[in-house]
């Protein structure tokens, strides 16, 4: 652009060291030439202002919705739960695993059928959907177009990476594993890309949980948190407990793996957290739930309700709108988080 504006300069400059060789009585002449080149150059540089403003706000409007939940069967909840997915009308949907919970999985199929047009259904597996056969896991790669149980994906300004953690004898997740350099290396490399703001992680089995039916799994504790807290990691989802949960932001606890850093002590609103993951657990899209017999210290808000997570990329995609709706349509539970764009 400088270099234009350069050339228009000489250009102009060229033109008026011309009419100087003009006689004085073709003074007016001149003075009309300057300033039809004048005006012009000054309309060329307030349109290319901006059109270059009009680029960066296009750039920067990143707003979407995706929506979450897991263990879902084939009952009237689970279709419930779908149906007011499908009301949000989200650019993404995911799910957390256990899915039909049946060696056919058409009738989850069916289901879900109004949500997946495109390329925006997304699953973890759980440990219902690898433990019935090949048959059956191989059903669930081959419809949802995969070649490999974990993955990764960008949608705007988002980082979502999918973890298989079903069963370790599976689909190993241990550190020597496959999925673990994957992982390690997708983190680092989302690290260094300057159009990513948030990374999101979704898993089957839980890394920390109220006390329910399923604990927090301390091998993924041990291999992935450190990971996370590395480089940086937004959100954990996850499912196999029937249940939400909703944590606190926390840190890995070198010395206390199953007691968590919590690194942040507001309930609805975090701004730029400095370390930490919010962990999600999902497990409400359909099957009975599993009862709480107390409520870890780390953990904000838990109910028992089917329903699902919607999330709101808004504000250019500096913000993060959160709220579990059961399936009545009632918000039951709903947290900001923002941050500052250092990337842009």
């Amino acid at each position: 652009m400088v270099l234009f504006v350069f050339n228009i300069d000489m250009t102009i400059g060229n033109i008026l060291n011309s009419l100087s060789a003009v006689s004085v009585s073709s003074y007016s002449y001149k003075c009309f030439i300057f300033l039809f080149l004048f005006s012009f150059l000054l309309v060329f540089l307030i349109n290319y202002s901006h059109a270059t403003d009009n680029n960066e706000v296009s750039s920067n409007v990143q707003k979407f919705n995706f929506v979450v939940a897991g263990d879902f069967g084939c009952g009237s909840e689970a279709k419930k739960t779908i149906d007011m997915m499908s009301s949000k009308q989200p650019e993404l949907v995911i799910a957390l695993g256990d899915l039909a919970y049946k060696k056919n999985p058409g009738c989850w199929f069916d289901l879900i059928s109004t949500l997946e047009k495109g390329n925006k259904f997304k699953i973890s597996f759980g440990e219902h959907d690898v433990s019935r056969g090949n048959v059956t896991y191989g059903n669930y790669l081959n419809h949802f177009n995969l070649s490999k149980p974990f993955y990764s994906f960008d949608y705007n300004n988002v980082h979502f990476v999918a973890m298989a953690t079903a069963k370790n004898k599976l689909i190993p997740y241990n550190e020597t594993s496959e999925q673990y350099q994957f992982i390690k290396n997708d983190l680092i490399q989302t690290s260094k890309n300057k159009n990513i703001d948030w990374i999101i992680v979704y898993s089957f089995r839980s890394f920390y949980s109220s006390n329910t039916t399923h604990p927090g799994l301390d091998e993924l504790q041990d291999t992935y948190h450190s990971l996370f807290d590395k480089y940086n990691v937004d959100l954990v989802l996850q499912g196999h407990n029937h249940n939400y949960q909703r944590t606190y932001p926390l840190s890995y606890n070198v010395t206390k793996q199953y007691t968590p850093i919590s690194t942040d002590k507001n309930t609805e609103y975090y701004n730029n957290i400095e370390k930490g993951q919010i962990f999600f657990t999902v497990g409400t899209g359909g099957a009975n739930f599993y009862n709480f017999t107390g409520q870890a210290p780390y953990v904000v808000k838990q109910l028992l309700r089917h329903g699902f997570l919607n999330v709101d990329v808004d504000d250019s995609g500096s913000k993060l709108l959160v709220k579990f709706y059961d399936n009545t349509g009632v918000t039951r539970d709903q947290v900001i988080i923002s941050k500052q764009k250092f990337n842009n």
